[in-house]
């Protein structure tokens, strides 16, 4: 899988990430979003191997500017916290999800819309997957100061006090309803 994605006339390609990727020049700024760019560097390639999780990367030729990592997970229900589910006919204690376990674009690469893009590939490879092997929601560990880039994608907060105290927050899309209404999610 491949794609080309041109942005302000620069040309990205967005794909799994290769082994003879480079990362350098890859720089996120702030501290706290260290991990993001020591899990690429790091474990990302190994991850993928273990078939644990997939990393997706925008490259220019073969240096990474952006990438996303998706696992499958599940989102639980126990209360009403994700009770309002468009045509539920079954309620469960778990439920099926795509989680998009990190995702990160190198500083001077924030003003192609890199990260937007990520998360609407994001949305569309779960749509293909849930018609596959069923899967309703997709769903992320948002940092703090992340938590408005996620809310203008579509993602809502699980809304429990315990939830929102929490430094990295779990936000979700119900896919049901994405697929229904894309941009309203």
């Amino acid at each position: 899988m491949r794609k080309r994605f041109l942005a302000e006339e620069q040309s990205f390609d967005l794909r799994l990430l290769e082994p003879g990727d480079s990362f350098a020049g890859f720089s996120l700024g702030d501290a706290q979003f260290q991990p993001l760019k020591t899990f690429l560097k790091r474990d990302a390639k190994k991850f993928s191997e273990q078939l644990l999780a997939k990393t997706y990367v925008f490259a220019i030729e073969n240096k990474v500017v952006a990438y996303v990592t998706l696992v499958c997970g599940e989102i639980a229900s126990e209360r009403d916290d994700i009770a309002d589910l468009d045509g539920a006919e079954f309620h469960y204690d778990h439920y099926p999800a795509m989680k998009i376990a990190r995702l990160a674009v190198s500083k001077q690469y924030r003003k192609y819309g890199l990260g937007r893009s990520l998360v609407d590939f994001s949305l569309g490879r779960t749509l293909e997957i849930a018609e596959i092997a069923g899967c309703r929601f997709v769903v992320v560990d948002a940092k703090q100061p992340s938590i408005k880039f996620y809310e203008k994608r579509g993602f809502r907060l699980l809304d429990t006090p315990e939830n929102t105290e929490r430094a990295e927050p779990l936000m979700f899309v119900d896919l049901v309803r994405h697929r229904e209404t894309p941009n309203a999610a």
